[in-house]
């Protein structure tokens, strides 16, 4: 893969997409063609994810292209520190509880549940989303049953 040495046309809608915090793949998307152009803008956007991003995948890809176009972070290479999504189980349990205030319901209905997750706290549904994968929905109503 030949990386070109300008600005991609579309820099402020891969910046944009980026800095999306509820949809992982989007920031994921444009990861991966921010590491087909290396320009200042690109490389500070995917420095920012490779060091911060909360989604492994998206981390480590920035990470990836990072190290490819040999930036560095005060003089240092990048290090792709382990997987951590920063959140601890109260942070769970306080938008779990506000989720169900909001929703005013005594029995789970996992849609809506999900539905205002989603408004309540969109970057640890998206985070969560992409942790679970598959079980999210059992993770969903194990931490809800969970609640004092």
């Amino acid at each position: 893969m030949t990386i070109i040495q300008a600005e991609p046309a579309n820099i402020e809608e891969l910046k944009t997409k980026a800095n999306t915090k509820d949809n992982w793949k989007i920031r994921l998307e444009a990861v991966t063609e921010l590491a087909n152009y290396d320009c200042q803008k690109s490389r500070y956007i995917l420095t920012k994810l490779a060091s911060n991003d909360r989604v492994f995948a998206v981390k480590e890809a920035a990470f990836n292209a990072a190290q490819a176009m040999g930036i560095t972070k005060k003089g240092l290479p990048l290090e792709l520190k382990r997987k951590d999504i920063r959140y601890s189980s109260k942070d769970f349990a306080k938008v779990f509880s506000r989720v169900k205030r909001d929703t005013q319901m005594e029995e789970i209905d996992l849609d809506a549940f999900k539905k205002q997750f989603q408004i309540v706290s969109p970057e640890m549904y998206d985070v969560m989303q992409y942790e679970e994968q598959d079980n999210f929905d059992l993770w969903i109503v194990a931490s809800y049953a969970n609640l004092r």
